[in-house]
């Protein structure tokens, strides 16, 4: 399974952008921006360089259930995929939501789209380890690509 975040826009607390699972657009995404030193009003993270991710589903501390796990970020470490609407609740995660809100930095209905997520992961997934405890269990999704907009680098 190959997802894709096409990053549409970015203001001094977000980058928002588009999921698409193999091709298919499916969710709105909200980052930390792509500042290399945010403003003090922003969140004090920055999304993560555009490239291709191994993808997995893992055991989050955090929210203390399993969410998809962006691996191997230059740099980085538990970047996860969840839900949350504001900019102000990644720390460097990449947020999931059904739509854009007229209000800046914000995405609509996180928890019932991370949730859809979750089902459409599962399915085109494998457990590695299918004999181990939730806590315990690997699955393995496939790949994750950020592409920044064009003209934009990072």
């Amino acid at each position: 399974m190959n997802l894709t975040v096409q990053r549409v826009t970015q203001t001094k607390r977000s980058t928002t952008g588009r999921l698409s699972i193999d091709g298919n657009p499916e969710f709105v995404t909200l980052e930390p921006p792509k500042l290399p030193n945010p403003p003090p009003d922003g969140n004090g993270f920055v999304c993560i360089l555009a490239g291709t991710y191994r993808l997995t589903i893992r055991w989050s501390n955090r929210f203390a259930r399993p969410v998809p796990h962006v691996e191997a970020v230059p740099g980085r470490s538990a970047i996860e995929m969840h839900f949350a609407n504001w900019a102000r609740d990644t720390d460097g995660c990449t947020l999931v939501g059904k739509d854009f809100d007229d209000q800046p930095d914000y995405i609509s209905q996180s928890d019932a789209s991370f949730n859809a997520l979750m089902v459409k992961l599962y399915v085109g997934s494998t457990c590695v380890n299918p004999g181990a405890d939730q806590q315990h269990q690997l699955w393995e999704v496939g790949s994750v690509q950020y592409i920044d907009p064009q003209g934009v680098s990072q």
